[in-house]
Order: structure tokens, then C-alpha cells, then sequence
């Protein structure tokens, strides 16, 4: 055997062989040194002659265990990538999404599909001509355009991610009308106060993530709008039992919740990780939190403490209203720093 058939089996020989020959070339080195981990160096991948004239960005789940407005936020920026280099994105949420139905619905197994239209006309890569394949490092770059490092994000990231969830996001007709419809039975056409309350494992006071809201306080600023405003009723979201109960016994029938939410009964992990026998469970949080979600956006006043949740409402409040509730009642008791971190848990490891 020849030292070039001996280099050529290396993978580690030939490119140490190619430094050693091209290293006097600057646009070498420019690759080498800045293009590994650089958002602006784009590795097309070729699969067939679909899309032809088109680069598709591949956006698939973030995963890691992170809940459905915070997927659906990292989904806002890697959209907002493509969008600023004329990609063409395809959104697949699958079997690493926390909500992912192993056997699909109704034969979909892209969970985004089971809530929200296509983003594009791309319904598949497999046979795509050109496909950029998400990286970490692309939404690090978007994220430092804005200076979006915590919670606390500026009215510019707030705005930016409106644009893309006008742009891309939308419900497909068969969520739209559920959630429509729920809306209106609930809440009808009185005025109301949305009240967030994020419980369960928020209390497990996670590096970086806020310092859970008291529900006293919340009463308590509840309590005020009702004395000085004209609000008629109160629809209060949380993922506790014992909030709902709470509510109920300080401001009676006002109190608006839907009943059939799976909610703790006291266990302090997140309902995203919960088992039940009810048919297509996962699907049905993420249906759950979204009818949530949903009706906070459209609600004439809020108030809330710092979560992926009440973030999304900003920008869907931003993107369908184009401004923000008539009362914007955010309860801010900082955030953890220590070395207790979510990506360490248990639930950052997607149970099986």
C-alpha cells in the first residue's frame, strides 16, 4: 500500500496534509479558522432536485425538554435567520419535541403540523436540492443582535419575533376554529383580566429562570384593576389545581377557567412530562396550553410574572393586535443565579 492510499483512509491525515498544502491561501485559513461554528459560514447539503432555484433552512425541534412556547420561540428565531437570508424554512417538530405522538395524528408525525400550517411550500427535505441544517449557533447570532441573554428582552426582540410569527406562523383550520371556539364560550364578549400563574417545577428555582410569582400577588393586583377599572370577570391560566381553588375562593363565579386542562394536583413537576391513559395525552397538553395561550392574547388587560408563556403573548399580542393589553401588569421577582441548571435534570433528558 502506497503513503497515498495510507493518507487517503485517514480523515484526520488528509486534512492535516490539505493545511499543510493550502495554508499560504487566506481564504483557506479564513475557512478554517472562522468558518467552524461561524453563522455566516452555510453548509448546503444536496438530496435530490426538489426546490430547485431554493435553499430550504431545515428547522427541526430544539428539544431537550423545554415546554411549547419556549420550542415555539426558538422556532421565532431560526426563523427569523432564514428570513433574513431568503431561506426557505421547513419546521418539523419530532420524536425529541416534548408533545410528539409516537404513532402521529390522523397519519401526521410532524407535530408542528399538528397545530400550525406549513411555514413554507416545503413539505419534506428528503429530496430537496439545497438544505441548510440548523445549528446552535445560528440563534446565538440572532439573539445577540437584540441582546436577548434572559427574560427581560427589549421591545426591538419583541417586535422582530412578531414579524416572523406574522410572517410564518398560523394556525391550521382545524386548531383555529377549536380555539375560536372555545374563546367564545368561555369568555364570551364581557371584559376580561387574564391572569398567568406558572407553578410546578418553576419552583425548582432553575439557573436563569425567574423567581416564581406568589399567587397573593397576583390577587393583589387583581384585586386593584377590578376597584379601578371596568373589567367584568377574570380568566385565569395555570398549570395548579390548588391556584384554580384559590381564585375561586377569593373572587367567586368571575373566576373563568377551562375545566378539562390537565392540571398538578401537587406533585411540583411540569404537566409537559405527565403520564396519563387518556387518548394522544401529549398532543392534548400541547392543544391545552395553547387554548391558553391563545385566550391570554385576547384578553383586554394581563397580569403574569416572567415565563416562555407570557413572552409568546407579548409577541402574539404584538403580531395580531399591534400593540400591547390595555393593562400590562407584570410582576418582576428576578431571577435565580446559581448552579442549579435545567439542562442538567432529569427532564432535560426526554424521558422515554
Amino acid at each position: 500500500m502506497s503513503l497515498m492510499d495510507i493518507l487517503r483512509k485517514s480523515e484526520k491525515l488528509v486534512f492535516w496534509n490539505r493545511c499543510r498544502l493550502h495554508s499560504g491561501k487566506a481564504d483557506f485559513r479564513n475557512m478554517v479558522l472562522n468558518g467552524y461554528h461561524s453563522p455566516d459560514f452555510l453548509e448546503l447539503h444536496h438530496y435530490g432536485d426538489e426546490y430547485q432555484g431554493r435553499i430550504v433552512y431545515n428547522a427541526g425541534e430544539t428539544g431537550n425538554g423545554i415546554g411549547f412556547f419556549a420550542e415555539l420561540g426558538m422556532t421565532l428565531i431560526k426563523l427569523h435567520y432564514a428570513d433574513d437570508r431568503g431561506l426557505a424554512p421547513y419546521i418539523h417538530w419530532g420524536e425529541n419535541y416534548v408533545y410528539y405522538e409516537p404513532e402521529g395524528i390522523c397519519g401526521e408525525k410532524n407535530a408542528f403540523l399538528h397545530y400550525f400550517k406549513p411555514a413554507s411550500e416545503v413539505m419534506s427535505i428528503a429530496n430537496a436540492s439545497y438544505v441548510l441544517n440548523h445549528e446552535t449557533w445560528h440563534c446565538s447570532q440572532v439573539k445577540a443582535l437584540y441582546g436577548a441573554v434572559s427574560y427581560d428582552v427589549s421591545k426591538d426582540y419583541i417586535d422582530a419575533m412578531a414579524r416572523m410569527l406574522r410572517k410564518y406562523i398560523r394556525y391550521n383550520d382545524e386548531t383555529e376554529k377549536y380555539l375560536k371556539d372555545e374563546y367564545g364560550k368561555l369568555l364570551g364578549d364581557k371584559k376580561t383580566i387574564a391572569v398567568h400563574y406558572r407553578g410546578t417545577d418553576f419552583n425548582k428555582g432553575y439557573n436563569n429562570h425567574p423567581v416564581p410569582v406568589q399567587v397573593e400577588q397576583e390577587i393583589e393586583k387583581v384585586r386593584e384593576l377590578l376597584n379601578t377599572k371596568d373589567y367584568e370577570q377574570i380568566f385565569l391560566a395555570t398549570d395548579e389545581n390548588a391556584v384554580v381553588e384559590r381564585f375561586k375562593k377569593e373572587f367567586g363565579e368571575a373566576v373563568k377557567v377551562y375545566d378539562d386542562t390537565y392540571r398538578d394536583d401537587g406533585s411540583g413537576e411540569s404537566i409537559a412530562f405527565s403520564k396519563s391513559d387518556r387518548k394522544n395525552h401529549h398532543y392534548r397538553l400541547g392543544l391545552e396550553v395553547l387554548r391558553d395561550q391563545y385566550t391570554l392574547t385576547h384578553c383586554e388587560g394581563i397580569v403574569c410574572g416572567y415565563s416562555n408563556i407570557t413572552f409568546i403573548a407579548r409577541v402574539m399580542r404584538r403580531a395580531w393586535f399591534e400593540r400591547e393589553w390595555e393593562d400590562y401588569c407584570l410582576i418582576n421577582n428576578g431571577l435565580y443565579h446559581n448552579k442549579n441548571s435545567f439542562s442538567e435534570s432529569e427532564n432535560a433528558r426526554r424521558p422515554g
